[in-house]
């Protein structure tokens, strides 16, 4: 059997994780994989070491010719299925698939439409709308996505799943610690000091200026607390780091918080930090919080759909209001002020709920039951 992932980038991000989670377990001896994506980022050269290489297209932007090209490769290929990853992509794969007759599974890495202005917004559901029906199947990486993707005719639950992100349990019971690098950064001075930190890409979904306005906020009451921010930061939101960059300059943050950028050792920081913060306006599913609380790292994010998913509010975490800096700066303090016996319950509640629903086995089975279930059905 053959597999045609179409992905929208190799950037490092829950997208690109969740489907280099994939094809490392996937059992070769049954599947023949191709790859059409863009060379974009540092997941592509992890897919070739995995013997796969990939075809590089730019399929987040629409264009006829981009179109052709990935029907000739799919028309020489010749695949059994189709997984398409992310909207530019979906669009693509997924009338492709149609015409060719080739069934389709198609994953949404969070369904964010609210944010776009109207018109995008209208445009974007009525062609999601069409595809739906182009589609043998939908899978969710969270039931808040699910839930919002109900603004959908002609989705319902024969043809959508949830199948939420997992990581691998030994790996981060095991993981190493970045404290040469994270020393480097000259953040922790002293025993009273306490740093929060995050990782993720630096773009306004993320949350990062209302981060900064948050912690400068706390830090007023508590100024013994330091920031790292560690994650890429995409060419179209330069700007957006910019300004970033420039209030952190503007509030004399300057020694206490550090926006580190992509780093290979990334993980290792959350073995340095004393709490995680995840302040974005809208996820999927979120790999770094499921990352932190199996590490064992008090969590405070904003009550989203995924982060809420995830963490059940004072169960695993705090949740706080979404876009509020007061809110964010009132939650950063809430964990430092929290009583030992209380944080650690929420420590241990987290690593039980990560074990019991967001383990790498359980998306791998679940996944490539689906895949089956889908070839079966279109025979």
């Amino acid at each position: 059997m053959k597999l045609a992932i179409i992905s929208g980038t190799t950037l490092p991000g829950g997208g690109p994780r969740h489907i280099y989670s994939l094809l490392e377990s996937i059992d070769r001896k049954k599947w023949d994989i191709i790859v059409c994506t863009h060379k974009d980022g540092s997941y592509w050269n992890k897919l070739v070491a995995l013997g796969i290489t990939p075809y590089d297209l730019v399929l987040r932007r629409l264009s006829f010719f981009t179109f052709l090209e990935l029907f000739k490769i799919l028309i020489k290929e010749k695949p059994d299925l189709i997984h398409t990853h992310g909207k530019g992509p979906g669009v693509y794969g997924r009338l492709i698939g149609w015409i060719l007759r080739i069934p389709v599974v198609h994953t949404f890495h969070g369904f964010q439409y609210k944010l776009l202005p109207f018109l995008n917004k209208l445009f974007y559901l009525i062609v999601e709308n069409i595809l739906t029906l182009l589609t043998q199947h939908h899978i969710f990486v969270s039931d808040g996505e699910k839930r919002k993707a109900k603004i959908l005719k002609f989705l319902n639950d024969s043809n959508s799943s949830v199948i939420n992100n997992g990581i691998d349990l030994e790996f981060f019971e095991n993981l190493a610690s970045a404290e040469d690098a994270f020393a480097e950064q000259g953040l922790r001075s002293s025993e009273e000091i306490k740093v929060f930190g995050t990782l993720s890409r630096v773009s306004p979904e993320k949350g990062i200026t209302t981060l900064l306005e948050g912690f400068s906020e706390a830090k007023k009451v508590a100024p013994h607390i330091r920031l790292i921010i560690v994650g890429d930061c995409p060419n179209e939101h330069q700007e957006y780091l910019k300004t970033a960059r420039q209030y952190i300059y503007k509030n004399g943050l300057d020694e206490v918080v550090k926006i580190l950028g992509s780093r290979p050792d990334a993980l290792g920081f959350l073995k340095c930090i004393d709490f995680y913060v995840s302040p974005s306006k809208s996820e999927g599913l979120p790999y770094n919080i499921i990352e932190a609380l199996a590490v064992g790292i008090p969590v405070v994010a904003t009550d989203i759909p995924g982060n809420n998913d995830i963490i059940r509010k004072s169960v695993e975490g705090l949740l706080i209001p979404v876009n509020s800096a007061r809110s964010l700066a009132h939650g950063l303090l809430s964990l430092l002020e929290m009583g030992e016996e209380e944080c650690q319950a929420m420590v241990q509640n987290g690593k039980v709920r990560i074990r019991n629903q967001f383990s790498l086995n359980q998306m791998l089975e679940k996944t490539f039951s689906l895949y089956q279930k889908v070839l079966e059905g279109s025979d």
